[in-house]
């Protein structure tokens, strides 16, 4: 028998003594197991055959060890008579269950809080009560579910997600809780909260400084169909969560593989977008079918049957183009956010260009219709657009890119193609936004020039100078940050190819030369010398970096990454204090710059893709495994998310800042260097919580002392930070992205202004 034919029958006669046991012992079959996510990335990876058995080995393995490591097979936890709670201890891991049901307890705390919130309300936002409960009860099984099955969506691998974390169905809800305290916050009341609409006007002091568009819409009612709006996208989430999770655990019951593995990819865009049909079709047939029972107030009340339509395909498209562009980047919980929050922006941008010919679109307003907006849906959307219409150019910019250059039709012509499809590229760029973004903006305008009316706008701040300060003092801040981030990188690659001498000429043994009889001569003096600097490096090598550089040499990753927290605190900080409205427009501006650069990366675009790719990827952690590097985006929307949404506190706005610029930074930093004690199943350490909470309190006292932000109560602010520091502990999302989104949360539910 060979080699093959003998690991295929000891694998039968393993799996056969595991369901003898798991019949012996009266319990059901565990239907998946954590590391089930891993297990199926090995389809889309490119390992031979050899390791990917290897590494099956190896976590059958590695499932089977004891708590002492010692390794244990079926056999031999049945002779040692096996009981009950041994088997839940060796393979359903109920620690790991400590950590997402705390996660779990906050979403429901929450979640009942604007409950009742939402039922002591007027009658217009009462009926929202009965969506959001629906849509807790439809998360919370699509989180149950996940405990004994890997979690993904409708038709997609398991391996196009990051490694997926026991509590990630549950921030499907995050988004709904927010923009629901957002339409509490807009009631009309005797004093403002912490979410209210902002005072827009170019004469008040305080106020934010924007001209409105003459349009008057009401706040309440944009409010309600904002939460229409991601309700009915988190519904969707949920059901293409739950329907997966329940084929997955059908399929596994019956014995047979998961076909989704061995589907071609026409094949799987067929069986995904006609489940987003009929899942589209559903919610717009009960929608009609409740309106004609008289309960359609119950049910996206706020939005007409055929914009449910539109929305539910939007919506699952966007699911489909980023689980298959940014492979391995988002986890349930970020996809949800990234999706609702695209699809809520194109759309407000269809009601700016309706609104303008048909008056009646003007109660769907989202958010307050300003200058600001209009150059926001131009900023963020236009350049969403213009990645959509010159993707055959990008595609094959970064297809030539890729391709070896021996496989190419024309090789001596590679460097000429490129630099004419950046041309191309470029060149287009420039006609679209003339020819079609600038006229857009124009005409929301009135007719008014949109470039000579962004040169008037920085004249309206507090003083004609002080916004062109703010810019002045960005530049030189950006410029001494990007020198210094230069020289971080020059090292990186310096002493970075040092290590690759060192694993040449101290590691790798000339074998082939050997066998092959060829005569070994003496190395030279400069060889001598070489190796010699290289092993010195190679003595200062840290085992977590991923580079060949020690502490002495230059900043680690993690600092490197830090230093982009504390530039936001310098950028942001003072322009929020002053001129919120300016910064409103600024954050805009360099989203869609970001968005642009990751354009050129991504696709390697002449002469940028490359110097870009290898800048930003001496920042990447754990999390940016995938082909789209989002932390820098992530960063910059999470400072930008309280002015997005129009807050009315000044402290509410700056505590996206705070918490990722001092908070997180901090706490990261002392986790690091101090930490001891670790939450349940997670690398970040109760030190680290301990420092996030005072470096935040004190940072907003230091900002109240200064004037930046209004008095505010310090017990209640301390409680809120507390229950984020609580959040950042259990949490395995991204914090740049999630973080935020709870601070708003929590300072609707417990105000301190």
């Amino acid at each position: 028998m060979s080699k093959t034919g003998a690991s295929d029958a000891w694998s039968r006669t393993r799996r056969r003594s595991d369901d003898a046991l798991y019949v012996r012992s009266g319990m059901k079959p565990f239907e998946e197991s954590a590391n089930d996510a891993e297990q199926s990335s090995e389809a889309c990876t490119t390992l031979p055959l050899r390791a990917r058995r290897r590494r099956r080995s190896s976590n059958g393995e590695s499932r089977m060890r004891g708590s002492a490591g010692i390794r244990m097979t079926p056999m031999d936890i049945q002779r040692a008579g096996q009981s009950h709670d041994a088997w839940n201890a060796v393979y359903m891991k109920e620690p790991r269950l400590l950590r997402p049901c705390l996660e779990m307890l906050c979403f429901a705390v929450a979640w009942a809080v604007v409950l009742v919130r939402l039922a002591h309300s007027m009658d217009l936002v009462r009926d929202k009560a009965v969506q959001l409960f629906l849509l807790g009860i439809l998360v919370f099984s699509c989180f149950f579910s996940h405990l004994s099955s890997a979690c993904t969506i409708w038709a997609t691998r398991v391996c196009y997600m990051r490694k997926s974390d026991l509590g990630d169905p549950l921030y499907i809800l995050l988004m709904p809780l927010v923009v629901c305290a957002s339409l509490l916050d807009a009631m009309p009341g005797v004093e403002p909260r912490a979410l209210a609409p902002p005072r827009i006007s170019r004469g008040l002091k305080g106020a934010w400084r924007a001209e409105k568009l003459g349009v008057q819409n009401d706040p309440v009612l944009g409010r309600c169909s904002a939460v229409d709006l991601q309700m009915l996208c988190a519904a969707l989430m949920g059901f293409h969560v739950l329907a997966s999770s329940i084929a997955r655990r059908l399929r596994k019951r019956q014995g047979r593989h998961l076909p989704i593995e061995e589907l071609s990819g026409l094949q799987a865009f067929a069986y995904f977008h006609g489940f987003c049909v009929v899942l589209a079709l559903l919610f717009t047939g009960v929608h009609v079918g409740l309106r004609y029972a008289g309960l359609g107030r119950f049910f996206f009340a706020a939005m007409p049957s055929w914009m449910i339509l539109a929305l539910s395909l939007s919506f699952q498209l966007q699911l489909y183009i980023w689980t298959r562009v940014a492979q391995q980047n988002c986890t349930i919980g970020e996809l949800v956010i990234l999706c609702t929050t695209t699809t809520a922006i194109f759309h407000e941008a269809w009601i700016m260009t309706m609104a303008r010919l048909v008056p009646s679109y003007v109660t769907m307003y989202l958010r307050e219709p300003t200058v600001l907006l209009v150059y926001q849906m131009a900023l963020i959307v236009g350049m969403f657009l213009l990645g959509l219409v010159l993707s055959p150019l990008l595609v094959l910019s970064r297809n030539l890119a890729r391709r070896p250059t021996h496989r190419l039709r024309w090789p001596d012509k590679r460097n000429l193609h490129r630099r004419l499809l950046a041309m191309g590229f470029f060149v287009l760029s420039l006609t679209l936004v003339l020819s079609l973004l600038g006229p857009w903006v124009s005409w929301q305008l009135g007719g008014r020039n949109p470039w000579l009316y962004v040169i008037r706008f920085t004249l309206q701040g507090p003083t004609w100078w002080s916004r062109w300060a703010l810019v002045v003092y960005w530049g030189v801040l950006c410029n001494i940050a990007l020198l210094s981030i230069q020289l971080m990188v020059n090292r990186v690659w310096q002493f970075a190819t040092v290590g690759d001498q060192v694993k040449t000429q101290t590691v790798t043994r000339p074998a082939t030369l050997a066998s092959a009889g060829a005569p070994r001569r003496a190395p030279t003096a400069s060889q001598r010398a070489g190796s010699m600097a290289a092993a010195r490096f190679a003595s200062r090598i840290e085992p977590d970096e991923g580079t060949s550089l020690g502490p002495q040499v230059a900043v680690s990753v993690n600092g490197r990454r830090k230093f982009f927290h504390a530039l936001a605190v310098l950028l942001f900080v003072p322009g929020l204090a002053w001129d919120p409205a300016f910064m409103h427009l600024a954050f805009s501006a360099a989203m869609s710059l970001f968005i642009l650069l990751e354009y050129l990366r991504y696709c390697a675009v002449f002469p940028f893709g490359a110097t870009l790719h290898f800048f930003l990827s001496q920042f990447l952690d754990s999390k940016d495994t995938g082909l789209v590097i989002l932390s820098h985006v992530y960063l910059l929307i999470g400072c930008a998310m309280a002015v997005w949404c129009e807050a009315q506190s000044r402290l509410v706005m700056q505590l996206g800042v705070i918490v990722l610029g001092v908070g997180d930074a901090l706490a990261s930093v002392i986790g690091r260097q101090y930490g001891r004690i670790h939450w349940p199943h997670s690398k970040k350490t109760v030190e680290g919580t301990l420092g996030f909470i005072a470096s935040t309190v004190a940072c907003a006292s230091g900002m109240r002392v200064l004037r930046l932000v209004e008095a505010f109560s310090v017990r209640q602010f301390t409680i809120v930070v507390t229950l984020l520091a609580v959040v950042e502990g259990l949490s395995e999302q991204n914090d740049n992205l999630v973080l935020p989104l709870w601070g708003l949360l929590l300072s609707s539910l417990i105000p301190y202004i």
